[in-house]
This record gives structure tokens, sequence and C-alpha cells, in this order.
């Protein structure tokens, strides 16, 4: 049967099945995912749970259950993206297509399979609907979140996380993050840098080493020039960077908008007063190592997968690597992150929750 030529994508995104159909008030969820079995049921029952509506799976390729999975889960629909990662800009072209062709004028959520969005409140069922229509009183188009990395007491080779598992069974624990700001020119205008990651894979980057600031404050002064600021082989020499944490998972799809990159976005309006929130990011199981090798070999991440390649250099020198230390806490739900200044809640999001559970215990 021909597909609706209504439904069509650019070239190398194919729809498998019927197209997803958005209800008012839905929030539509799109994920990139290949080889993701070992963590997309909990990731998909998680949104569940929050109220998501349709999601939309952009499988490039995977080799493993990844399409299973999404087959048993509810409105979750297939889009099969054949072409490299790195040329669709790491996923960001894909995302900006299937959004444009199926959330124009909906809350639209990108997340990443091993990542879990909560924001105050998040424990209550539906409550991202919820959020989303608190954002529009207010005049928000987004929530803006950061990744708070998650991990194990034991050390990585060692888990015994099994698909479709609670992901907080295996990794509970985390580190308060000290995070280190700096502006950037797109929306939301800020990088926040810090962490368990960089202080255990990236310590180099820090920028109180004398070495790293002169090698920063060098390469601003000819970033100034362009000639070399458009030049490849300058843009080689630019200082090492730890990840970048910040993120905007969640916004308003309407004409114009456009994911830059997993960190930025075009412009969106934002309010004096919005609740904001955490990913919690669960990269740290026991197949960390296995797809740090996978995405050096493929060399499929951003400037040749060298975040990857940081990781590989930890565990060639500790196999038994381990992230649990004297600083790590055990999560203890959204009200946990709030108390520790860790993601910030709103009067008028808070008096909304109090309103909605007083009128369920009446």
């Amino acid at each position: 049967m021909p597909s609706d030529p209504l439904c069509r994508l650019p070239d190398g995104l194919t729809l498998i099945g019927p197209p997803p159909r958005v209800q008012p008030g839905e929030v539509v969820g799109v994920v990139v995912a290949r080889n993701e079995e070992l963590r997309l049921g909990a990731a998909l029952r998680h949104y569940r749970q929050l109220g998501i509506g349709p999601i939309l799976l952009l499988d490039n390729g995977s080799t493993d259950g990844t399409r299973a999975i999404a087959a048993g889960v509810p409105r979750v629909h297939v889009v099969a993206a054949s072409g490299r990662y790195a040329d669709s800009g790491f996923g960001i072209a894909w995302i900006n297509a299937v959004l444009d062709r199926f959330a124009r004028d909906h809350w639209a959520l990108m997340f990443d399979a091993d990542e879990l969005l909560v924001f105050p409140g998040a424990d209550a069922a539906g409550s991202l609907p919820a959020l989303c229509a608190h954002l529009d009183r207010v005049g928000s188009e987004c929530l803006q979140a950061f990744m708070l990395d998650l991990f194990p007491r034991e050390p990585l080779h060692s888990v015994a996380y099994r698909a479709g598992q609670d992901l907080l069974q295996a990794a509970p624990w985390f580190e308060p993050p000290r995070l280190r700001r700096e502006a950037i020119p797109d929306f939301p205008h800020v990088a926040e840098y810090g962490g368990i990651r960089q202080r255990i894979f990236f310590p180099h980057t820090q920028p109180d080493r004398p070495l790293r600031f002169l090698h920063e404050k060098l390469y601003n002064l000819g970033f100034r020039l362009a000639v070399l600021r458009d030049a490849a082989w300058f843009g080689r020499l630019a200082p090492p960077f730890p990840p970048n944490l910040t993120k905007v998972p969640l916004l308003r799809w309407r004409a114009g908008v456009r994911f830059l990159s997993a960190h930025a976005t075009t412009a969106l309006r934002r309010a004096a007063q919005q609740p904001t929130g955490v990913l919690l990011h669960f990269k740290f199981l026991q197949d960390f190592h296995e797809r740090a090798m996978d995405a050096v070999a493929r060399n499929a991440h951003y400037a040749g997968s060298i975040e990857y390649r940081e990781y590989l250099r930890a565990l060639t020198r500790d196999p038994d690597l381990t992230l649990f230390g004297p600083a790590s806490q055990r999560y203890g739900g959204p009200e946990h992150l709030t108390r520790l200044g860790l993601m910030a809640d709103s009067t008028g999001w808070r008096a909304e929750r109090l309103a909605q559970s007083s009128a369920l215990v009446d």
C-alpha cells in the first residue's frame, strides 16, 4: 500500500506503519535510537507515566531488539532513519523534520533513551500535560533542564541491569554537581559544565588550570578574526571542553522553531517565574565500555567522538572504574533535587499542584 502523501518525510526517513494522531493538549515525544534495547523499555514506561502522547522513535539502523520493544508499546511510531548519524547533525535534522511534520502547534519532548525527565511534581501520574498547560498560561514556550548522571555503587562492568527493569534500581546514586556556566550565543544562552563526568573523565578541562586558561584565552583572541574563525584547521585547535549538560528538552513546536543542536534552539519565550527540570542520565551501566568503543569505531559523534575517546582512556587506566564516592547521594525523587537547588519550582506551578491535589481529595 503506498504511503499517505501527507505523511511523507525527507529522503532517508521512512515512517513504519500508520502516522501518529495527536490530540489537543497532547505532548509529542521524539527519540533517536540505535541499539537501545537495554534502556528503551524503562524510558518509554517513564514517559507514559508522565502522560506523554505519541512518541516518534527514529531508529538509526538498530540490530538488536529496539524496534520490537517499540512495537510493544502503544502509540510509539517508528521512523526508519537510514542515513549516517553524523551527517544528520547528530540526529538534529531528523528530529526537526519529524516534529515539523507531526508536532506543529503542540508541545514536544526530545529525549535520549538513557534520559528520564523529572521536574517539580513529576512524581504525579500525568503531570507532563499539566506542566505544559501551566507553561502556556505563564507565556513560556520551553522548559530548561540539565543532565544529572546517575550511577551504580559497584564497578560498571559488574552491573547486572536487565532490559525492562527500573533504571533507578541499578543506578540510584548521583553526585550533586557544582555547575560552571558560560554564555553562548544561541538559546538558552548558557552552557553548563561540571559534575561527575568532568571530575572523572575530563579533569584536564578545568578552566583554573594555567595551561588550559592560557589555551582558551589565545584561542578566543584568534576566534575574533573571521579568517581564522572560518578555517577548519583553526577549529581543530579549540581547547577541549567537557560535555555540555544544558538542554531544552521540552518546547512548544511552531513555525520557525528549530533545534540547533542537542543543547540549543532558536529563540523561545521564557517566563520570569517558571520551573526547571533535570534529565536523569543513565549512561553508566554494564554496556558503557562497549558503547564507548562502538562510538569511537564508527566516528559517529561530535568532534570525532572525542568524548567517548576520553571514556576509553579512563577505562584503560582503571578497568574496575566506579563512580561511587564520599559525595554520592541516593536519588530521592524530584523534591530531593529541588531541595538541593538543582532544579527550580515556582509559586504558580506549586499552587496549581496543590489545588489539583485538593480537588482529588474532595
